[in-house]
């Protein structure tokens, strides 16, 4: 394969800074939002307080609610209504207020006591004295720091190489400018 007149070397290179820069912008963009997933809940209940429920990912945080002793209505495990034939069932616990139903699991699991025993956790406090603090989490963040690692990771390593050719491309106009009389 020859190399590019030296005329045109410049153009050549801009094009492919171009190209994979296009080509990066994908992966970053992917990056960040699985790395922004909301992917870990916290219910936090203060003694005879509130029980304030968070979300958050490697990236932020936010409140889904605040919710006073009389909102909260209870816990239960919510069970899919998988329409496939031989579908295999699967479980989140739910928080019950008067505001509505509040998932207390990002991801679904398909084992139903691990299900069961996170909503009981929190239905003994809620049914008890509540002379304590509670604080208990679900954190399914793991998934999307791998995904979201390797787009970034790859992302900014085809980022690099357009710079790389930016640079080759400026180093190219300057010694075309250099050798037209």
């Amino acid at each position: 394969m020859r190399a590019p007149p030296a005329s045109r070397r410049s153009r050549a290179t801009a094009i492919g800074a171009t190209a994979f820069l296009m080509l990066a912008l994908p992966f970053l963009v992917l990056g960040v939002f699985f790395l922004g997933q909301m992917a870990r809940m916290d219910l936090r209940c203060e003694p005879q307080g509130p029980c304030v429920l968070t979300r958050s990912s490697w990236l932020g945080e936010e409140e889904v609610g605040r919710y006073a002793p009389q909102d909260v209505r209870g816990v239960e495990v919510a069970r899919s209504r998988s329409t496939r034939s031989g579908a295999a069932p699967i479980f989140r616990p739910q928080l019950q207020t008067t505001h509505g139903v509040q998932p207390l699991a990002y991801q679904w699991t398909e084992d139903e006591a691990e299900a069961q025993a996170f909503a009981d956790t929190v239905r003994r406090y809620l049914t008890g004295p509540r002379t304590d603090a509670l604080a208990v989490f679900r954190d399914d963040r793991q998934a999307s720091l791998r995904v979201g690692a390797a787009f970034t990771v790859v992302g900014l390593g085809v980022l690099a190489l357009s710079l790389w050719l930016l640079s080759r491309t400026l180093a190219h106009r300057k010694a075309e400018r250099a050798a037209t009389p």
